[in-house]
């Protein structure tokens, strides 16, 4: 059976730089050899079927899947049930289709922009980037993309895109909690990038606030740690007596989940003391005692509708919407309940 070391020998060069080149890594490799290295794969059988041999071929089967996400401390961002869920329909439905993933996860601006322009690809799905690398991407390469929870900047660019009714969700939620009785409670971002779906998200609350007639909190916008003794750290100055907010909506239903088994070991009552509510509707909000109240979205819908709109792309079929914005729905469980002045009548959304 063929090796990496075995076509380095063949192809007179180093194993690293065969690896480079099966990877895509070729910044620094000529095309003369990147050719010779690529002519030895598919003399050699090297990784039949898989991206070594449809590398050489004049038509690439593989789909680039990027997750732009920094990790939470002690673990992967795969491990995140969202991404778990989304990877794996993407994975399916491509692999159904008879294409193959290459799959990187990276929080590394300038890892991106390379990655995109050096893979050969039949087409690319990017998750979750910054609206400045998804500006460059477009300009930079010619394969189609299609953007996955992505926010762009109005820079005249066309992009095929799927997303949520984000700032729709939390509106509703933020009318939730308002109907309850709740006025000071914050949002629990993910990140302050703009435009994100977190800045959309955040627009919901604050649109609901005005809507009726009140103003958000100055201090409602809180940012989640990254780092878990930071967070926990946070969720203790959050409980703490006299608490700044009777309620916590988290734009992610992890940290929402974290958050109310963190608090119970304290011995603060979810929602008696402190009502805590999510966006995403991953299957732990369904475990978590209470269960979790969130914004439903269906990621498995997704995943399907990013690989339909990519499948049209590589194949010229015509894409009727560029932009896919998939509904959502609050999902009322029993991890919020009335504050301390009871529920208020709020004026109907317009």
């Amino acid at each position: 059976m063929a090796t990496i070391k075995h076509i380095a020998r063949l192809a007179g060069v180093s194993p690293t730089t065969v690896s480079n080149v099966l990877h895509g890594n070729t910044a620094k490799v000529s095309p003369a050899v990147r050719d010779r290295v690529l002519a030895i794969v598919a003399e050699e059988n090297y990784a039949p079927n898989q991206g070594a041999v449809m590398l050489v071929r004049s038509r690439s089967r593989i789909i680039g899947v990027i997750l732009f996400m920094e990790p939470r401390s002690g673990s992967t961002a795969i491990e995140d049930p969202f991404v778990s869920t989304i990877i794996g329909t993407l994975e399916s439905e491509i692999r159904a289709a008879g294409y193959f993933i290459m799959l990187r996860a990276t929080s590394d601006k300038d890892e991106v922009l390379r990655l995109a322009a050096t893979w050969k690809l039949a087409g690319l799905v990017m998750l979750c980037v910054p609206s400045e690398i998804s500006s460059a991407i477009v300009r930079r390469i010619g394969s189609p993309v299609v953007f996955v929870d992505c926010y762009f900047a109005d820079d005249g660019q066309s992009y095929h895109s799927i997303r949520l009714d984000d700032e729709v969700g939390a509106y509703a939620m933020t009318n939730y909690l308002l109907s309850l009785g709740h006025r000071r409670f914050a949002f629990m971002a993910n990140a302050a990038d703009f435009p994100s779906v977190d800045s959309a998200r955040y627009d919901g609350y604050r649109r609901a606030f005005a809507e009726a007639g009140l103003e958000a909190p100055a201090d409602g916008l809180v940012t989640v740690p990254k780092d878990l003794d930071e967070r926990l750290a946070m969720y203790r100055r959050l409980a703490a007596e006299p608490r700044p907010y009777s309620a916590l909506f988290f734009s992610a239903d992890f940290y929402a989940v974290e958050a109310i088994d963190y608090l119970s070991g304290l011995g603060v009552s979810v929602p008696g003391d402190l009502s805590i509510v999510g966006f995403d509707d991953i299957w732990i909000a369904r475990l978590s005692r209470p269960r979790l109240t969130t914004v439903h979205q269906d990621v498995v819908a997704k995943g399907k509708a990013a690989s339909d709109m990519l499948m049209r792309l590589i194949h010229k079929e015509p894409v009727t919407d560029s932009d896919v914005r998939l509904p959502v729905r609050l999902e009322i469980r029993e991890s919020a309940a009335e504050s301390a002045g009871g529920p208020v009548s709020l004026p109907r959304e317009r």
